[in-house]
C-alpha cells in the first residue's frame, strides 16, 4: 500500500485547496497560530505575575535558580545542570534569568512559556493541516489547546512542560509533513524538521525518550507501506533517531564526566529513584505493581486537568477514527501524540513515578501536571471528530463550533466554582503556596533588609529553593552548587559570610533524604556560631542569623 497523502474526500474545495498547501512545506495559517498562541500566552503570564502565582510551584524556582546559576554563582558552569532534571528548560532560560528582574518576577519563565505556546498551537495546527482535518476542525482543536487553563497556567512557569509539549508537537508536526509531503523527502530533511525536536524533547524529560522510539516504529511504518522495503525503513528511521540518540549520548557523557557515572540520574542521590525511596519506605507509592490503581490515578489526573467534556469527545473521537481510519497512517500519526501518556501510565506501575490524586492511596495533589503532555492527543482526537461530524452537512460546521465554544464554557465556568478542587495542577499550586509561605516570608526580609555580605544558605534542603524571592547575585552566595566552597563555609563560616539562613532544627519531613539542611547539621548547635551570630529574623522553623560586629 502506497500512501502519499491523507485521503480529503467530503471537504469543501477550499478546505481541498488548504490542505493540498499543507502538502508542502509551508502550511497556510502558521503565522496567524503562532500569534495567537503567544497573544493567549502573554495574557496567561500578565494574569498570574500580577497575582503572584507562577512562583507558587517549588520546582519551578529551582528551575529558574538553575539556569541563573550556569552563568552566575561560585562555581559556574555546565555541572551546575546537575542530574535531578534533563537541562534543556534550564539552557533556554540561562539567557533570560541573568537579568534579575526577569529572575526575580519569573517573568523570564513567561517569556519561553510564551513562546513554547506559540510553537505548540503552531506545530498542532500543521499536524492537522497535514492531515486533512477542515478549518472547523482546526479551530476545535486549537480551543481545546488554548482554553485549558491549568496549561495555560504551566505555560507561564519555568516548569518542564511548556519546553516538552512544543517539542513533541513539533517533532509530530515534522513526522506528519515528512509522512504525507507531495514528494519524497530525504533522510536528512527528516533529522532536521523531525529528529532535532524529537531530541529537545530527549533533553527536557524522559516522556521524549519514549517518543524516539515510537516514532522510529512510525517512519518504518510509512517507508515499508510506500513498497520502499526494510532496509530503507531502517536507514530513514535511524536518520529520524541520529539527533536524539545524539542528545541521549551526551547526557550519559555528561553524567560520565561530572560525576563518573553515565547513569548518575538514574541511580544517585538526587535521581527519580532516591526520590521514590522515602514514598515506598513509607509505603505511599501504592500504584507500583498495580495497573488498574494507575489508570485511575492517571484518569483522574486527566479528568481534572484536561476536562471531562474534552476527554469524552476525545475517546469518542478515538473510536471513530479507529473504525473509519483504522491504524493508517493518519491514525498512526494521531496515535504518536499518545506516546507520553503510555509513558508515564508504565512509570506509574513500574514505581519510577509518584502521582497523588484524590483517587490515590493516601489521596492528596501531587505531579498531576505530568498528564498535561496528554493535552494535545485530546486536542487532535476531538478535531478529528469536529471534522467527522463537520463534513456531513452544510450547516454543521457552524454547530459544531458553537457546540465546542458551549462545551468549553462549561467546563471552565465548572473549574473556576472551585480551581482549588476541581483542578488539581491548581491545587498543587495552591499548596506550594501555603507551603512555602513562611519561607517566601524569610526570603523577603532578607531581600529587604541585605546590605551586602556573602550569604550561606543549603538551597537544596527541604522548601529552601527560593533564591529568585531571595534575589541577591550568586556570586555572594554559597550552598551545595559551590562544591568545595561551600564545606568550607560550613567549616569556617565567619571567615566566608555574613549572613546564614537555615532551619533552626533539622528538618524531619522530606522528598528525599538528601532534603536535610547541612547548614542546620554543621551549625545549628555550634557554640562559635552561636556566638559570633544573632539570630536577626525567625519565621516558624526557619532563621536568619548576620555576623556580629558587621
Amino acid at each position: 500500500m502506497t500512501t502519499t497523502a491523507p485521503e480529503r474526500t467530503g471537504t469543501r474545495a477550499g478546505t481541498r485547496a488548504e490542505a493540498r498547501a499543507g502538502a508542502g512545506r509551508r502550511v497556510p495559517g502558521s503565522v496567524p497560530v503562532f500569534l495567537l498562541g503567544c497573544a493567549v500566552g502573554t495574557i496567561a503570564s500578565i494574569w498570574t505575575v500580577r497575582a503572584g502565582t507562577n512562583l507558587d510551584y517549588g520546582d519551578a524556582m529551582a528551575h529558574l535558580t538553575i539556569a541563573r546559576r550556569i552563568l552566575d554563582g561560585q562555581t559556574p558552569g555546565l555541572q551546575q545542570l546537575g542530574t535531578v532534571w534533563l537541562p534543556l528548560p534550564h539552557l533556554l532560560l540561562m539567557p533570560l534569568v541573568q537579568d534579575m528582574y526577569l529572575f526575580r518576577t519569573g517573568i523570564a519563565a513567561c517569556i519561553l512559556g510564551t513562546l513554547c505556546l506559540g510553537i505548540s498551537a503552531t506545530a498542532l495546527h500543521r499536524i492537522m493541516v497535514r492531515l486533512g482535518l477542515g478549518r472547523t476542525a482546526r479551530v476545535v482543536g486549537l480551543g481545546v489547546l488554548l482554553a485549558n487553563p491549568s496549561l495555560l497556567y504551566a505555560y507561564t512557569t519555568a516548569l518542564t512542560e511548556p519546553v516538552l509539549i512544543a517539542a513533541i508537537l513539533a517533532c509530530i508536526a515534522g513526522l506528519s509533513g515528512w509522512a504525507f509531503s507531495g514528494r519524497r523527502l530525504s533522510g536528512g530533511e527528516l533529522a532536521v524538521f523531525a529528529g532535532i525536536p524529537a531530541a529537545c524533547a530527549v533533553l527536557t524529560r524522559y516522556e521524549g525518550w519514549a517518543l524516539v522510539a515510537s516514532g522510529a516504529i512510525y517512519v518504518g511504518f510509512v517507508v515499508v507501506r510506500r513498497g520502499d522495503g526494510l532496509r530503507r525503513a531502517l536507514v530513514m528511521a535511524a536518520a529520524f533517531a541520529s539527533a536524539p540518540l545524539a542528545a541521549i549520548g551526551w547526557w550519559l557523557s555528561y553524567n560520565a564526566a561530572w560525576y563518573g557515572n553515565p547513569v548518575e540520574f538514574l541511580t544517585g542521590p538526587y535521581s527519580a529513584a532516591a526520590f521514590t525511596e522515602v514514598f515506598v519506605e513509607q509505603g505511599q507509592l501504592t500504584t507500583k505493581g498495580n495497573l488498574g490503581l494507575s489508570f485511575k490515578v492517571f484518569g483522574w489526573a486527566a479528568v481534572e486537568s484536561i476536562g471531562l467534556l474534552p476527554l469524552i469527545a476525545a475517546g469518542i473521537g478515538l473510536v471513530l477514527m479507529t473504525w473509519r481510519w483504522g491504524i493508517d497512517n493518519r491514525a498512526l500519526t494521531i496515535w504518536l501524540a499518545g506516546t507520553s501518556s503510555a509513558f508515564l501510565l508504565f512509570s506509574l506501575t513500574t514505581g519510577q513515578h509518584i502521582m497523588v490524586n484524590d483517587v490515590s492511596l493516601p489521596s492528596g495533589a501531587y505531579n498531576n501536571r505530568y498528564v498535561l503532555s496528554a493535552a494535545p492527543w485530546a486536542a487532535l482526537l476531538c478535531a478529528y471528530l469536529a471534522h467527522e461530524v463537520g463534513r456531513r452537512k452544510a450547516l454543521a460546521g457552524a454547530g459544531v463550533v458553537l457546540a465546542t465554544v458551549a462545551a468549553l464554557t462549561a467546563q471552565n465556568l465548572w473549574w473556576a466554582g472551585d480551581p482549588g478542587e476541581r483542578m488539581t495542577v491548581i491545587e498543587e499550586a495552591h499548596l506550594g503556596q501555603r507551603n512555602f509561605t513562611d519561607v517566601k516570608k524569610m526570603a523577603r526580609w532578607l531581600h529587604d533588609h541585605y546590605d551586602g555580605g556573602n550569604l550561606l544558605i543549603d538551597e537544596s534542603a527541604d522548601k529552601l529553593a527560593v533564591a529568585p524571592v531571595i534575589a541577591i547575585d550568586f556570586d555572594q552566595v554559597y550552598n551545595r552548587a559551590a562544591g568545595d566552597a561551600f564545606d568550607d563555609a560550613l567549616a569556617d563560616p565567619e571567615s566566608h559570610v555574613r549572613w546564614v539562613v537555615m532551619h533552626r532544627t533539622q528538618v524531619t519531613t522530606y522528598a528525599t533524604k538528601a532534603a536535610l539542611d547541612l547548614v542546620t547539621t554543621a551549625l545549628a548547635d555550634d557554640p562559635a556560631f552561636l556566638a559570633g551570630y544573632e539570630l536577626v529574623y525567625e519565621i516558624a522553623d526557619l532563621g536568619v542569623y548576620r555576623r556580629i560586629g558587621g
